[in-house]
């Protein structure tokens, strides 16, 4: 970050503003929340909040939800897109985990009155690999948002030109029952499910005749070899962990949820406390 920009930002008041404090949230407002004369955190959109502040610029690392009209045609709101340009809405990364998408990228969006579809200041394309939601959130998507903001800022405030990108696609926001698991399909295709969802919106599967939502999955051993073994079955279990089998093999369960709780514990936990023995 150039010195010009530095002293530009440090006579600025900056609102920190996502919906939930996680990992990102944190690294962008411990990264960036010192280069301003005064910045200030806001978990959840609160429009009286924000005209009490009165910020010279918004950043919003992790926002699953619409700014108001009030808040983005009044001060500048910097978004970080979990995707490229042409790829808007709330679960943009949820689908492209989906759909075994390859090419990847982040953005730093420009608020205005459609979702994602406002000028676009910076991106950055990188490989999707084959893991959870949470997964490529921590990695990929944190580090390389932290890295394209200082450039998104840079442009706006230098009086560039935002970058020329195709008409964005929206699409809805991805739910449980698009994620829902039937064991008698592929193990590759029950992963992307389970990796989409992780850790929201969670897939739902049936485990013992019980509804659970599923998380942590990984692929496991072959069981052509185990005879009477249907799809759906648990067949073994290891420090916590469930192992059940799909239509061409089998897979490991490291988490699992009720659907009504959405509390991660060990699945031999959960079913112990569903009256479930091994």
């Amino acid at each position: 970050m150039d010195n010009a920009l530095l002293i530009k930002l440090a006579a600025k008041k900056c609102l920190f503003l996502c919906t939930a404090f996680n990992g990102l949230s944190q690294k962008f407002w411990v990264n960036f929340s010192p280069l301003f004369k005064e910045s200030r955190l806001m978990v959840g959109i609160d429009p009286a909040a924000v005209q009490v502040f009165q910020p010279d610029l918004i950043i919003c690392p992790f926002l699953d939800n619409y700014i108001p009209e009030q808040i983005w045609s009044s001060t500048p709101c910097f978004i970080v897109h979990p995707g490229p340009p042409d790829e808007a809405g709330p679960s943009a990364l949820n689908w492209a985990i989906l759909e075994g998408r390859t090419n990847w990228s982040v953005c730093i969006i420009q608020a205005n009155e459609q979702w994602d579809a406002g000028p676009v200041w910076a991106q950055a394309e990188f490989k999707l690999p084959t893991a959870s939601l949470s997964s490529i959130y921590r990695q990929q998507i944190s580090d390389l948002a932290v890295q394209i903001l200082p450039l998104a800022l840079t442009h706006y405030y230098c009086a560039q030109q935002p970058l020329l990108t195709p008409p964005p696609r929206y699409r809805k926001r991805i739910s449980q029952q698009q994620l829902s698991i039937e064991w008698d399909q592929p193990t590759a295709a029950i992963i992307k499910k389970i990796h989409a969802g992780d850790s929201q919106p969670g897939a739902p599967a049936v485990i013992e005749n019980n509804h659970y939502l599923v998380y942590g999955a990984r692929s496991g051993e072959s069981v052509y070899c185990l005879k009477d073994i249907q799809p759906g079955e648990i067949i073994r279990h290891r420090d916590g962990q469930i192992c059940v089998s799909t239509l061409d093999g089998c897979l490991w369960i490291s988490r699992m949820a009720r659907l009504t709780e959405n509390i991660k514990i060990r699945p031999q936990e959960l079913l112990a406390q569903s009256e479930i023995t091994f």
